[in-house]
């Protein structure tokens, strides 16, 4: 701690020294902010202090070349927080075509090999004309031991480093990249635990973007990665022919080591009016890399995707219709596929007048595996939603009047006679809005009607319905903002009749160019009938706050 204060003082002593420059290399900002209210409730427990007070503020550090330092700290009765970046804190400075990285990083090569792991150490990435080179080292998980007196607290870990290197030629949108991942676990690093094995995994990539012919791209990406599993385990000899040796050049095979691949690519074709693209995904059963927190493996996968442009850029359609499936190994009991569908239609003939639609549908179904599937048990399952937005804007040069209509319907439909009576659901929404603006003044106002209903498994619905409006204002030469709204909304739900009022009026004053006051008041009373939704509670806060 000692030592962060006295860095943080040379920081500010630098950033007060460049701000009396002319060069201003350094640069402070921020804000210090104090609040205190009341919060009263009936009904249920309360959910805040009675008397919340606190204050809060942040602190950052702007650093030639980019590098940005923020703090910021709470204090206040509902607890303490501070927090600053020097837990993991790294740059990447950049001089025209080079990058260097230094500290904790994540930097992406390819989706498959270094996709975003954070890692502390250092690099390089260059791009002297088309050559495309990149390299880092580092650390890429730190050695965690079990605490005996708290085992849930953290999870064991080895210490783990690796190095990247992507060596590729082309431009930013016209590539070949060729990329290698290689990372081991450190077994001395923790005691030893049977919990967790060290690992050790290589990745070799290849990652291409480029266009075939004129409007026509391709994009590739393609790995194989050879993970061990435990690096204890006995040493194998390899046939010749196996691909698994290309990976023996930097791990040895192991009974421990699985090979595994995959693969994504798309080609995409697009002229002014008319877009097509087709895309084609498989990942084996297990495919992993130490260079990225998770992938979604055992998945193959088809998607056809078009798009068109018409009436001069005035109707957009897009659309997008996908199949998967699991189980490539056949070894699963039961075999998931899903089909997944999509399309959305825009509508602007005017500035005035416009219309969205929306749809969506998810599909889900199981087919027998190794074992067949009971039918009490079987999933088939299909999730639809529909969304339209109409809006109608009538303006002048001193007032707006902005009218939407917004309809939202969801369904879940299982498609399993033994389940869907506890499953199915649907729910349907309606809002019907007005906005009004003095554009001069900034005086404003609106009111919406709205409706929401939704059936649930064994007859139960819920209904909610009522009005909300509000008003805002800007007054004394824009230096007070003032606004307040309100909704009563009828409820409905198991046989019972209720209601549930809100209430919120806000304020803020610019006292100066850098202060300002800020006032603040909540009312919530919810009587929906159900003895646990029946509650008041109030709440207020009164704030400055100050910048530099």
């Amino acid at each position: 701690m000692r030592r962060f204060l006295l860095f943080l003082c040379f920081i500010l002593s630098n950033a007060i020294y460049a701000q009396n420059s002319s060069s201003q290399a350094v640069k402070l900002s921020g804000g210090l902010n104090a609040y205190a209210g009341l919060y009263q409730a009936s009904g249920i427990d309360a959910r805040n202090q009675t008397t919340p007070f606190g204050l809060s503020g942040s602190v950052n550090v702007a650093l030639p070349g980019g590098v940005s330092l923020p703090f910021s700290m709470v204090l206040g009765n509902q607890g303490a927080n501070f927090r600053q970046p020097f837990n993991q804190f790294g740059v990447s400075p950049t001089y025209k075509w080079a990058m260097v990285h230094a500290g904790y990083r994540n930097v992406q090569f390819s989706p498959f090999t270094l996709a975003g792991h954070t890692f502390l150490g250092g690099g390089f990435e260059i791009n002297p004309g088309k050559l495309r080179l990149g390299a880092v080292y580092g650390r890429f998980n730190k050695a965690i031991s079990t605490d005996l007196a708290n085992p849930d607290q953290a999870l064991p870990s080895f210490k783990r480093t690796g190095y990247a290197v992507k060596l590729g030629y082309g431009t930013a949108s016209n590539y070949v990249d060729l990329n290698l991942l290689n990372a081991a676990d450190d077994q001395n690093s923790i005691t030893p635990n049977e919990s967790i094995a060290p690992a050790r995994n290589t990745v070799i990539g290849l990652t291409s973007r480029f266009t075939l012919v004129k409007r026509v791209s391709f994009e590739l990406d393609a790995a194989g990665s050879a993970y061990t599993r435990d690096t204890r385990a006995q040493l194998i000899p390899l046939e010749q022919g196996s691909l698994l040796k290309a990976f023996t050049v930097f791990m040895p095979a192991q009974l421990s080591t699985q090979l595994t691949t995959a693969l994504q690519t798309a080609v995409g074709y697009q002229n002014k009016v008319f877009g097509l693209k087709l895309q084609y995904k498989r990942i084996d059963p297990n495919f992993q890399t130490m260079g990225a927190y998770y992938f979604q493996s055992d998945i193959v996968s088809y998607t056809v995707a078009p798009s068109f442009n018409l009436m001069n850029s005035k109707l957009r359609i897009m659309g997008s219709l996908g199949i998967q499936k699991d189980n490539l190994a056949q070894n699963k009991n039961a075999q998931t596929g899903r089909t997944v569908g999509s399309a959305v239609v825009s509508f602007n003939p005017s500035t005035a007048f416009g219309l969205d639609l929306q749809f969506s549908n998810y599909g889900i179904s199981q087919q027998a595996g190794l074992r067949p599937i009971i039918d009490t048990l079987r999933l088939a399952q299909n999730n639809l939603s529909l969304m339209g937005n109409l809006r109608y804007n009538l303006q002048n040069e001193s007032v707006s009047h902005l009218f939407t209509l917004t309809v939202t319907h969801q369904q879940l439909s299982d498609l399993n006679q033994n389940t869907a009576e506890f499953t199915q659901n649907q729910n349907q929404n309606v809002n019907l809005s007005y906005f009004f603006t003095q554009l001069e003044s900034g005086f404003g106002a609106n009111a919406t009607a709205s409706y929401t209903q939704t059936f649930l498994p064994q007859n139960q619905t819920v209904r909610f319905y009522g009005p909300t409006v509000g008003v805002n204002h800007t007054l004394l030469d824009k230096k007070l903002n003032v606004s307040a709204s309100g909704s009563y909304l009828f409820n409905q739900q198991l046989g019972q009749n209720g209601q549930v009022i809100n209430g919120s009026a806000n304020a803020s004053y610019q006292l100066g160019k850098r202060q300002s006051l800020s006032l603040q008041l909540g009312y919530l009373n919810s009587n929906t009938g159900q003895p646990d939704q029946k509650f008041n509670e109030l709440r207020g806060s009164l704030g400055y706050g100050i910048s530099f």
